[in-house]
């Protein structure tokens, strides 16, 4: 049980599978097959930040960069999309399917079989990113040629479904076995609508890294087939085409062999490469790579439609003739030929009906590959072999030794087995570069969703703290005014009672004492009284109908006053350019109004003055008004403080001033008149 848990995680995580090669109820163990550095998983990318997750990003990119692509994404097969089994009713027992197809070795020839792979079918119109029908419930069996009727069970799936591949081939690695024949026995295919089938693109058997399943339909079996060439044969399960590229390759930058001829000096001649083995080999099969031609979107234009492949001894005069393709020609992908260990040295490819590019002949191929068995190994008797080209071209001879550098469209060829394990790590990376941009995709969101709430949080405190300095604001006017309303009240009561007071006071004694020269007296009283009431009649009313007051208009108002008050005094008013746009409080206007009434009352009842100058200017909010009389004048070191009869006097006036937070200077001497300057802040 432990071990079916290993292999599970193992699928759902790197699309490989290793079991032991024993029967089923032997314990399993993985096969270490990816290097240490293909660890996406671990502690790297539990960072959530959004820099680190991009940089993730950006070096599994780089990763992905080194692993042979998923062609079958960027350009879906035309056909041979493998084998399809045939239809099995759908039961409700799951696991009753029995469905198999059997791959058999020639002869007694039994080699070290220590891996399968099963690429799964890719048919397009059935969908663009999943496999179409990879069995779900299946097992794997090798017999050997001694033992052909004990069968070993290298891979057992029969219990459980297996995990979904999608388009990656699935490995299955186990210690090396004496191999004759592989069996695949499905016992639960995948479903539509009332049956269930399973469908294969290749079946591939490893020995020390190459592929060894024979291309023979000889050698091929199945409990049934549904055949529609050129999509779907049993034939086509190891006919080594796969829907995932041109296999065999991963990273590299190197250049293919193009060459161009001209068409009047080729006419109808063949082109023909020759390749020296450098002696007689047993030559298991023949690979011819096919390259892209610059500026072409076809990927194979270069490939010639039609072409023959001989084997000869130097001492045998007729050779070994190798297959000439009939439907191969449309094939994407390596072309592979099998020679069954025909022996020879001279390899002679005779290529017919060249394409044209740009009216001229082309041919382009990117490797040739001679595989066969050398001791206990497969090697590439062609490697770093010299190949001959004729008829050698009029124009730039192209480089034959790329035709045996290990190299195909830019990309180092590896051995069969190595490929697939890359494609395994392939979608390693791809699922961690998956889960790095599902990450990355939610830390921007959650970002972004932070962002938004704190624009939120910020809005909303800005709106409260509006909202408050609105309340606010209006409290402190309310309050203002209610303060300005109880000053008034009591100036009404001080002020105005006080005079009517004073005149009824008067009037009583006229009324009791009728001396011509004492009513003369207190007529003018009472006449100053009226005046003093009417004066501050007017101001009550003026501060009670201006809002807003401007200091131009508090300066005509303090004008006005003046004329009112001294009305055998002639006044000069002088203000600043400029000074008047400044806005001025109720409460400062008020008090400077009383302290300016106090001066000039005082001035008209004591100084006789004949000549008064009004001078205001304003600097940096700093108010400096100047009032100056040519009047009797008095001594101002005296301690004593004149007053009327009302309470009013200097003391008043510095009382005003302290509250208007500025200072009040008075300058005087006896018979030369009176300065008095306020500096104040109107701020």
């Amino acid at each position: 049980m432990k071990s079916r848990i290993v292999i599970s995680l193992s699928l759902l995580y790197i699309g490989i599978v290793s079991t032991g090669a024993q029967p089923v109820t032997a314990a399993g163990y993985a096969d270490p097959c990816f290097p240490d550095e293909i660890e996406y998983s671990s502690a790297a990318t539990r960072k959530r930040g959004v820099r680190s997750l991009a940089k993730q990003q950006q070096d599994l990119l780089q990763q992905l960069e080194k692993f042979p692509p998923l062609e079958s994404r960027i350009t879906p097969p035309h056909q041979r999309f493998g084998y399809l089994s045939e239809r099995h009713p759908v039961s409700e027992t799951n696991g009753s399917m029995n469905a198999w197809v059997q791959l058999s070795f020639f002869g007694e020839w039994t080699p070290a079989v220590d891996g399968i792979a099963l690429v799964p079918a890719y048919y397009p119109e059935y969908s663009a990113e999943n496999n179409y029908g990879f069995p779900k419930r299946f097992k794997i069996e090798v017999f050997s040629h001694q033992a052909p009727d004990d069968p070993v069970v290298v891979v057992d799936w029969t219990g459980e479904d297996f995990p979904d591949p999608g388009l990656y081939p699935v490995l299955f690695s186990f210690p090396a076995q004496d191999v004759q024949t592989v069996r695949l026995t499905v016992t639960k295919g995948a479903q539509e609508d009332d049956s269930q089938f399973f469908a294969l693109n290749e079946l591939m058997v490893f020995q020390m890294g190459n592929n060894v399943a024979p291309p023979a339909y000889q050698g091929l079996k199945a409990s049934g087939s549904y055949d529609e060439p050129p999509y779907w044969k049993l034939q086509y399960l190891t006919d080594r085409k796969i829907h995932t590229g041109s296999f065999s390759h991963t990273y590299g930058s190197v250049p293919d062999f193009i060459q161009y001829f001209e068409s009047e000096a080729l006419g109808e001649q063949p082109v023909e490469l020759l390749l020296d083995l450098g002696a007689d080999r047993n030559v298991g099969r023949v690979e011819l790579y096919p390259a892209k031609v610059h500026g072409m979107p076809i990927p194979e234009f270069g490939f010639p439609l039609k072409y023959e492949v001989e084997l000869k001894r130097l001492n045998m005069t007729n050779p070994v003739a190798g297959a000439q393709p009939g439907e191969d020609a449309m094939s994407s992908g390596m072309r592979w030929h099998p020679m069954s260990g025909a022996r020879g040295r001279i390899l002679r490819f005779i290529f017919h009906n060249l394409p044209l590019h740009n009216g001229q002949p082309v041919l382009a191929l990117g490797e040739i590959r001679v595989v066969g068995r050398q001791v206990e190994h497969q090697v590439n008797f062609a490697a770093g072999k010299e190949i001959k080209l004729t008829p050698v071209p009029n124009g730039e001879m192209a480089d034959c030794s790329l035709l045996t550098d290990g190299y195909s469209n830019g990309r180092k060829i590896i051995q069969e087995r190595l490929y697939i394990e890359q494609l395994a790590e392939r979608k390693i990376v791809e699922q961690n570069r998956a889960d790095i941009e599902q990450r990355l995709t939610i830390a921007h969101a959650t970002r972004k969703q932070i962002f938004w709430m704190i624009g939120i949080a910020a809005g909303l405190c800005l709106f409260f703290v509006l909202v408050f300095w609105i309340m606010f604001q209006r409290a402190a006017r309310q309050r203002a005014l209610f303060d300005l309303r109880q000053q008034i009240a009591a100036d009404l009561h001080d002020d105005i009672s006080s005079n009517l007071g004073t005149i009824s006071m008067i009037t009583t004694r006229l009324q009791q004492d009728s001396d011509p020269s004492l009513l003369k007296k207190k007529l003018g009283e009472i006449s100053h009284i009226a005046q003093e009431s009417f004066v501050s009649v007017k101001e009550i009313i003026w501060h009670m109908d201006s809002d807003i007051v401007h200091f131009s208009e508090l300066f005509e108002k303090i004008q006005k006053t003046a004329m009112l008050i001294l009305t055998d005094t002639r006044i000069s008013c002088d203000l600043q350019k400029d000074c008047g746009v400044i806005e001025v409080p109720a409460r400062t206007r008020r008090n400077i109004m009383l302290l300016v009434k106090e001066a000039l009352y005082n001035c008209a009842k004591y100084a006789k003055a004949r000549n008064m100058e009004i001078h205001a200017d304003i600097r940096n909010y700093i108010l400096v008004l100047t009032m100056q009389d040519d009047g009797c004048g008095f001594d101002s070191a005296c301690a004593k403080v004149a007053k009327s009869e009302s309470g009013r006097g200097m003391s008043n006036m510095e009382r005003r001033a302290r509250l208007l937070g500025g200072e009040l200077e008075i300058q005087s001497e006896p018979g030369k008149g009176t300065l008095l300057t306020l500096r104040m802040p109107l701020k």
